[in-house]
């Protein structure tokens, strides 16, 4: 082995040595945050039937227009995400018949894989996106209250008893909160994250809420505000603290 090939080799394992030093000293010192969601004694069952959890995310079940049920958790979905997942799940059924809106919470553990962006999940079911955009939502509780949100308008083809093709519509709203922060986009959360694991040594245990309506296409607006309408009454009953902040 000439000297060069040696400097280098020695300089290689330094800097391995360094990085797994910084690693264990940044794992040591980086505290997990407090969950910007409620949580409570409400059962998780998959579909399965099986017991998953004792606690999930509290969703409210009583708003005004609305019936609503505790929905169970795929087996899917509680097997391919991390095992300190939290979830909170929950259907509102309108009473004027129309479709119903599927409320969901996935809140991260330790492990941050739990939350990854929703164009993956939306897509990996079947959905076309075809509109993205940032809508604020008021808060009939607290004017002062404006809650950006995520809208996806999506469409989907699927095969009806007779054989015949139906194409249905799809209105999807969500955003994040963690404790002292909430933000529409994913992007954000996740410099957001970075930046409070690097300077205030916290790891911020995110949660990600998402609101879901099926729809005839050309009902893409009035399914927009309907949803609109229960997430104001929803949104400050299932955040922690509906005040938080959002950092610049």
């Amino acid at each position: 082995m000439n000297s060069t090939v040696l400097a280098l080799t020695l300089a290689t394992l330094a800097l391995i040595g360094s990085t797994a030093g910084s690693l264990q000293w940044l794992k040591g010192r980086v505290k997990m945050g407090n969950p910007g969601v409620r949580v409570g004694p409400v059962p998780v069952v998959s579909d399965a039937g099986r017991l998953a959890a004792t606690h999930s995310v509290l969703l409210p079940s009583d708003i005004s227009g609305f019936q609503s049920r505790v929905e169970t958790i795929g087996e899917l979905e509680l097997t391919f995400l991390p095992p300190d997942t939290t979830f909170g799940k929950r259907v509102y059924a309108s009473s004027d018949g129309l479709p119903s809106a599927t409320a969901t919470v996935v809140l991260m553990g330790s492990d941050r894989t739990s939350i990854h962006r929703p164009e993956y999940c939306m897509t990996g079911a079947g959905w076309q996106i075809f509109k993205q955009t940032v809508q604020t939502i008021s808060v009939p509780s607290d004017p002062s209250f404006h809650l950006d949100v995520q809208r996806f308008d999506m469409t989907q083809e699927f095969e009806v008893n007779d054989g015949q093709k139906r194409r249905v519509t799809g209105i999807f709203l969500f955003w994040f909160v963690a404790d002292g922060m909430r933000t529409s986009s994913h992007s954000d959360r996740q410099w957001w994250g970075i930046r409070e694991v690097l300077f205030q040594g916290r790891n911020p245990r995110w949660a990600y809420i998402s609101f879901f309506s099926i729809c005839e296409p050309g009902a893409e607006e009035a399914t927009f505000q309907r949803l609109a309408r229960l997430v104001g009454v929803a949104a400050p009953q299932i955040e922690r603290d509906p005040t938080a902040a959002t950092p610049q």
